[in-house]
């Protein structure tokens, strides 16, 4: 059939491919602007280095970090949590819930979407962390782990790619085991580092 078509026609139906395809490209523009993609995924970030930082101060030990400078990075962590809950509900609105929180303002009605609970939790670990005995941390520890974990997990459903651009990076891993990787490093390459070349 293609031999019996005219280069007239087969400039049509290039132009018409290219046109659908443009088409499909400018849907899915609108789609991911329509879904705010890009500023749910900075939000995220800033939301996940307030989780991860604080997982780090729970687990620290006093002699890790200087005293002062966890105190200073647990007060960013107070605000940082809070002020990005409230920036959160800019895309995570409450779930109706019957008459639950119905005198509240609109946003604040129903349930909090349990994304928005995970950094909530985080600001709670971060201000009962000062005076927090060992057996405490230690809880406050796991509680912010599975803050962290959990987010990273609901984040990643709504903002995360389903594959990667290249294979490579999405291989399986073969472990982060620090002996391990030090037993496969190159002796000669080990040796000029210790010879400080």
């Amino acid at each position: 059939m293609i031999d019996t078509l005219s280069g007239e026609d087969l400039a049509a139906i290039a132009s018409a491919i290219l046109a659908l395809l443009a088409l499909m490209g400018g849907a899915l523009r609108w789609r991911a602007e329509t879904l705010r993609r890009d500023d749910v995924h900075s939000w995220a970030d800033r939301a996940i280095q307030a989780l991860q930082s604080l997982v780090l101060l729970t687990s620290l030990r006093t002699d890790q970090i200087p005293a002062e400078a966890a105190r200073e990075r647990l007060t960013e962590i107070v605000f940082a949590t809070s002020v990005l809950t409230e920036q959160g509900r800019l895309f995570f609105r409450n779930q109706p819930a019957g008459r639950f929180g119905q005198e509240k303002p609109r946003a604040y009605r129903g349930r909090r979407p349990q994304i928005l609970d995970k950094l909530i939790a985080a600001h709670h670990v971060a201000l009962r962390l000062p005076k927090a005995g060992a057996a405490e941390q230690a809880e406050l520890a796991l509680v912010a782990e599975d803050a962290l974990k959990e987010f990273v997990s609901l984040i990643q459903q709504e903002v995360g790619r389903h594959r990667s651009a290249h294979p490579g990076p999405g291989r399986p891993g073969d472990g982060t085991e620090v002996d391990l990787l030090i037993s496969r490093l190159d002796p000669a390459r080990l040796a000029a580092r210790r010879a400080g070349r």
